[in-house]
């Protein structure tokens, strides 16, 4: 067995006292906790649990926290509100122009990162929550998070790092922290694999349990995948996202249930990255950036071959329902000026689907994507293809897309929070995604000095 560190030893809580911690009663008034679980079910859309039934589902752990915890209406995100900037700012406090993560992956212009994502922690410009908790001396642990390969501060991780195939378990296996985690815990688990499915999160799930019962972390991050992945393929509450909200609603009593076990004094939250917008139809931007010479291909699109890029003056960081239009000489007046119009006429045509054009001081207010000289941001129903030939506009291959800007009503995020001493039955109403990390270094009694936002209103003293 591997060496613990110094595992967290708590009393065992008896049926009845655990019984009682489940029903949000017998709390007392502190506003400290002795541990924290967050767990993030990706893509899930405030009003999956706020109004469940409304929308055909049935969440009976989620919904607890609705009537023994504090809860949002609704989150506004992070511009672009995608997957990695907004888990980043879930543990930092900050906005992406701060935090260093402005997108999935990285800027690639000449299409030279094989479609690399910030996997990595050296890209954060900032200190996070498992720092802020490790540097207290306490257990941290983490599965599946973004951006937290060689993290800081996680002593036991097993980072998100794509393992859609076997042999990229293996390169996991190599990144997971400490050395030989993994394997140890394949060896009682089997395999760790299955990345966005339901069968996939309850992998995740299983490993995190292990860690939770092996080390007993003072504050631990868990990610689930699956809802965001049947919601671009059926829809926001189609009826194979639905299943995917219910199973994950299993997974995270199961979590619950270890946490507490653990220790009666926890504190459990539940928290997603951003919402989801049923969608009809692709916008393919960079066809006519293509055609009016902004970006020159090295040669003719053909079947099998390779798309390479020659050279490009203004280019596309794209984030699905929006994107960045980046400038290689930002100076150059011209080229801002040919991109402007462009831009302008294709916002002219409704069938395009364009809802926002805004300048780069304004783009520059939204804290994302910095150095942008223009944002499109696009209707609900419309979000942008990767395509740089062929048709303007195509059918949406899939049913339900995010990354529009956080002022969309439909990308609102989610966050419950339940445990000892936070508030029963606190309808906290819409909030910012930026609250949440110094409310749960509030709760932890952590320094998490970036982070300027006022801690919500949770505790029961309040």
């Amino acid at each position: 067995m591997m060496r613990s560190g110094r595992p967290w030893r708590r009393p065992r809580v008896g049926a009845v006292a655990l019984a009682a911690i489940l029903l949000g009663v017998a709390r007392a008034p502190v506003s400290y906790a002795s541990s924290v679980l967050l767990i993030s079910v990706d893509g899930l859309r405030a009003d999956a649990v706020t109004r469940a039934a409304k929308q055909g589902l049935k969440v009976p752990v989620l919904g607890r926290f609705l009537t023994n915890g504090s809860y949002a209406e609704g989150v506004v995100g992070v511009t672009p509100t995608v997957t990695y900037p907004s888990h980043t700012t879930l543990v930092t406090g900050v906005a992406p122009a701060e935090h260093g993560i402005y997108a999935n992956g990285p800027y690639d212009p000449m299409l030279q990162n094989a479609g690399g994502w910030y996997w990595y922690a050296r890209d954060l410009k900032v200190p996070t929550l498992w720092q802020a908790v490790d540097a207290a001396g306490l257990v941290t642990a983490s599965v599946s998070w973004p951006v937290t390969v060689a993290a800081p501060g996680i002593r036991y991780n097993l980072p998100e790092f794509g393992v859609e195939s076997p042999d990229r378990v293996k390169a996991l296996e190599a990144v997971a922290r400490p050395d030989g985690l993994l394997r140890e815990l394949e060896a009682d688990l089997g395999p760790y694999t299955g990345e966005g499915t339901e069968e996939g999160d309850e992998v995740r799930t299983r490993f995190a349990l292990a860690i939770l019962k092996r080390y007993r972390p003072a504050f631990m991050t868990v990610h689930l995948l699956a809802v965001d992945h049947r919601s671009h393929e059926h829809g926001p509450f189609g009826a194979e996202t639905r299943h995917a909200v219910e199973t994950d609603d299993g997974l995270v009593g199961q979590l619950l249930a270890q946490a507490l076990a653990n220790d009666p004094g926890t504190v459990v939250a539940v928290v997603s990255d951003h919402g989801f917008s049923a969608t009809e139809r692709v916008l393919n931007l960079r066809v006519p950036f293509v055609r009016a010479g902004l970006i020159t291909l090295r040669e003719p699109l053909e079947p099998g071959k390779a798309l390479r890029i020659a050279s490009w003056k203004a280019s596309i960081w794209n984030a699905g329902g929006s994107a960045a239009v980046m400038l290689k000489d930002p100076s150059d007046e011209w080229v801002r000026g040919q991109v402007k119009q462009l831009l302008e006429r294709l916002k002219a045509d409704p069938n395009n689907g364009i809802a926002r054009i805004l300048g780069a001081d304004e783009a520059k207010t939204l804290g994302g994507w910095p150095g942008a000289s223009f944002v499109v941001d696009m209707k609900p129903d419309t979000f942008i293809g990767g395509d740089y030939a062929g048709p303007l506009v195509v059918p949406a291959p899939s049913s339900g897309q995010h990354g529009y800007l956080p002022t969309h009503s439909d990308m609102q995020a989610s966050f419950l929070i339940m445990g000892h001493g936070i508030a029963a039955a606190r309808d906290l109403g819409i909030i910012d995604m930026r609250q949440i990390a110094p409310t749960l270094a509030r709760v932890l009694n952590a320094k998490l000095p970036q982070a300027t936002m006022q801690p919500l209103n949770v505790w029961l003293s309040q």
